[in-house]
């Protein structure tokens, strides 16, 4: 709509009647309270407020935008409080269970006489609700909006509107506030990316004016939550997780009250509505509806806008979170109830039920059996499940839809014959999946073998004019197998005989005696898939296992020399004028869990960028923390291919489109631009171990990577004159024992075999993963379950950072 390109021009009135117009507006309206709304005055509808600020914009009358805008967006919020109090007021005086004189409980169904009690408490709560929105509302046609005008309000354009008029009456924190509230529900619109970055450069806007004017309370306080939590922030985590759980529920019980609107009958009109009594208030029509959209409230409140997709599993990883941050906390009957709560939705959860035991343990069994899970969750839970049961009755016997929102509810819930439809729909679609997958398999060879045809296969590296004639060395037997061009890409190369097979195997013997579980993770064993365990070492943890004798020292050389290697021909083959510093240095190995490949569907890697997030859903990549945004250049030293799947993949910005595929085998490199260009992932690994040495470089040296330049001190001490003869000896004793040395599994230590800590349970979604985290109190008693509590995996920003850690 309008694009800030200047210094802002000089306001059309002077700031201190701005100043008092905007004081007068605040009061003018509306009277916002703590408890019930009170309406002082007309409630003009909001529609029509937003007309006259759209007619007002066009003849730059900016005073009354903000005036009309702001009431229109006061008045909305306001018939929608009236409407939810209202309807939760009559509820409450109105309630079925209650008896009447002579009658009882009105129980429907019981006789005749309870009949008309029943349909009598029906007919005083329509006179309740009636009665009491028109009192303060006025007529129900007066706020009758069309669709168009919601449509509006609900991607948010009032605030664009807000944004320009403010900006041109020099009130910036507002005008920043509306730019934002805007953005966060557009996040592709591209003006008003500009216009907060022009914000953003102006003298007096500060960071706090950056916010949201329609964050949701339960929402901004669990995302708060998350952000303390995955900062280790335990105790102030734990009040907004609880402060969260109050506002869903205040949050849930509005949404569904106001589920109980007017109903359009797919387009009938009164003479053509032919059900009967029963029909029309139960089954077929408006009361399944009703239902429906109740249970939708949960999809509701756990959607973010600007989020294509809503948090997966979302009330009950409150508590998930809750358990682990009381137990760092110490406070072992919260933590209790928090894993008998998230137990409620998900019974047969091992993770939760080991942690359940160890907290059981350190407590006392007996104090711990005295602890309940939420009676408000137990109530919930009861209500939802009755009301899918409902549904379920609905969609069998009258045919109307209805898709379950939650992954909590039980399987014997949805009537048999529903569940082996439904069965029979998920394999047809898998076999329709798979045809598809092995085609488009067919076509990316087709593709790919076409390609190499067009590259210019085998070029010498050596050979080409850009490069430094002091590495002429460094790249003997190098060979570029497929240029950018090939790759269907751009700052990409796939190169060949970057290292020898017999350093291969010295590399995967190194791997086998020094690589540890979670490395690189915070120890999650499973950091990208539940189906493969992941192991890594780094040089320096490598330098100094070699230097205790853990494996031949040379090993441990040849990890950091080969990466050196690399690192000197990215830099070449790119024709870089500015050194590469190493940002990290990994040797990952990815293998296969067996009994965890049937139906596997995810990746190995999902498809990310290295110096950027990506968001596939709109073809952006951002720049901005909490990625790696200083890393320029990456590359991959593979080491073997005795495994199936794990292929490497470059895509488009959508993660979707297939435009490179990379077969690892010993010695080859795969090296690319660290940016938004690039993005790529790794195909399950189904069968075997995979492993390569994983390396991110930077032009900057100041994130130049730390543990490297330990490992150079480290090796200047090794190889020092003071060493040289230890060094030959060393070498000697080596010469016969361990020329071709096996790899072995290392023994495990005492300390390897304790029982562990509490540890974070691995459970995914498709936008959110936790970290694992270290625990206290080494030294306390294990449960009896063996192991000891987890903490929830939920998308927190660790997550975003350790999802670029590792390729």
């Amino acid at each position: 709509m309008w694009c800030l390109q200047s210094a802002p021009a000089e306001p059309s009135v002077s700031n201190m009647w701005a100043t008092v117009f905007l004081a007068t507006l605040t009061l003018s309206v509306l009277d916002y309270t703590s408890g019930t709304v009170q309406v002082s005055g007309d409630l003009e509808p909001y529609d029509l407020l937003f007309d006259n600020a759209v007619e007002a914009y066009y003849k730059q009358d900016w005073l009354s935008v903000i005036l009309h805008m702001e009431r229109a967006l006061k008045h909305k919020s306001m018939v929608r409080k009236v409407r939810t109090e209202c309807r939760l007021a009559c509820a409450n005086h109105t309630a079925f269970e209650e008896a009447m004189p002579g009658v009882g409980a009105p129980i429907p169904g019981t006789g005749a006489v309870e009949d008309l009690g029943f349909f009598q408490k029906v007919l005083k709560r329509a006179e309740c609700v009636s009665s009491c929105e028109s009192e303060k509302l006025g007529p129900p046609s007066l706020h009758k909006v069309g669709d168009d005008v919601e449509l509006e309000f609900k991607k948010r354009t009032p605030y664009n509107y807000l944004q320009v008029a403010y900006f041109k009456i020099n009130k910036l924190d507002k005008a920043v506030a509306a730019a934002n509230t805007f953005y966060v529900a557009n996040p592709d619109h591209l003006e008003m990316r500009q216009n907060l970055e022009y914000y953003s450069l102006m003298a007096g806007v500060k960071e706090e004016d950056f916010k949201d004017l329609e964050a949701r309370a339960h929402m901004a306080e669990f995302l708060e939550g998350k952000k303390l939590y995955s900062a280790d922030e335990f105790a102030s985590a734990i009040d907004h997780f609880e402060a969260a759980v109050e506002e869903y529920f205040t949050a849930d019980a509005e949404c569904r009250v106001l589920c109980e609107g007017a109903y359009d009958y797919d387009g009938y009109n009164y003479m053509e509505y032919k059900a009967d009594l029963f029909q029309s208030i139960s089954g077929k029509y408006h009361y399944l509806h009703i239902l429906n959209c109740k249970q939708n409230c949960a999809v509701e409140l756990a959607s973010v806008v600007g989020r294509d997709k809503p948090f997966e599993n979302f009330l009950p990883s409150h508590f998930n979170y809750l358990q682990f941050s009381y137990y760092n906390s110490e406070q072992y009957e919260k933590a209790i109830e928090s894993a008998k709560t998230y137990l409620l939705f998900h019974p047969e959860d091992e993770v939760m039920k080991q942690n359940l035991a160890y907290y059981s343990v350190v407590l006392g069994e007996d104090k711990a059996a005295d602890i309940s899970a939420s009676e408000v969750v137990q109530q919930y839970i009861k209500k939802s499940l009755l009301e899918k049961e409902l549904l379920y009755f609905g969609y069998e016997i009258f045919g109307v839809t209805f898709v379950d929102p939650d992954t909590w509810t039980p399987e014997d819930v949805m009537p048999k014959k529903l569940r082996d439809k439904q069965k029979a729909d998920r394999e047809r679609a898998a076999r329709i999946t798979e045809e598809i997958g092995n085609l488009m398999k067919e076509i990316e060879t087709l593709v790919e073998e076409k390609s190499k045809e067009s590259s210019d296969v085998a070029m010498i590296i050596k050979d080409e004019p850009n490069k430094a004639s002091s590495d002429k060395g460094v790249f003997d037997d190098v060979t570029v197998t497929m240029t950018s061009a090939a790759l269907n890409g751009s700052q990409r190369v796939l190169l060949d005989g970057v290292i020898t097979d017999d350093e291969c195997r010295e590399l995967l013997r190194l791997s086998s005696a020094a690589a540890q579980k979670g490395d690189g993770y915070r120890g999650q064993q499973n950091p990208h898939s539940p189906s493969e365990m992941f192991q890594g070492v780094t040089v320096l943890k490598a330098l100094q296992l070699g230097q205790e004798g853990v494996f031949p020292l040379k090993s441990a050389r040849l990890f950091f020399d080969l990466s050196e290697k690399v690192q000197k021909v990215v830099e070449s083959y790119f024709s870089l004028e500015s050194p590469l510093y190493f940002s990290y240095s990994h040797l990952v190995c990815r293998s296969a869990i067996e009994e965890k490949q049937d139906e596997r569907e995810d990746m190995s890697h999902p498809v990310h960028a290295d110096n950027c997030l990506l968001i596939s859903e709109h073809n952006e990549c951002i720049k901005e923390p909490p990625a790696y945004t200083h890393r320029d250049y990456s590359a991959i030293l593979y080491l073997n291919d005795d495994f199936e799947g794990g292929d490497f993949i470059f895509t488009e910005l959508d993660a979707k489109t297939v435009t490179a595929v990379v077969k690892p085998q010993c010695g080859r490199v795969v090296a690319f631009g660290a940016g938004k260009e690039n993005p790529h992932g790794v195909r399950a690994v189904t069968k075997g171990q995979r492993c390569a040495i994983a390396l991110w470089f930077t032009l900057d040296p100041k994130h130049n990577e730390k543990e490297r330049i330990q490992a150079e001190e480290l090796l200047k001490m090794l190889y020092s004159p003071v060493n040289e003869d230890f060094q030959q000896t060393e070498k000697d004793s080596h010469a016969d024992t361990n020329s071709e040395p096996q790899g072995t599994e290392p023994s495990r230590t005492a300390k390897q075999d304790e029982a562990e800590k509490p540890k974070e349970e691995t459970r995914t979604s498709a936008e959110e993963q936790t970290d694992s985290k270290d625990v206290k109190n080494e030294a306390q008693a294990k449960a009896k379950a063996g192991d000891k509590p987890g903490k929830t995996a939920t998308q927190t920003k660790k997550d975003q950072i350790e999802a670029i850690l590792v390729t």
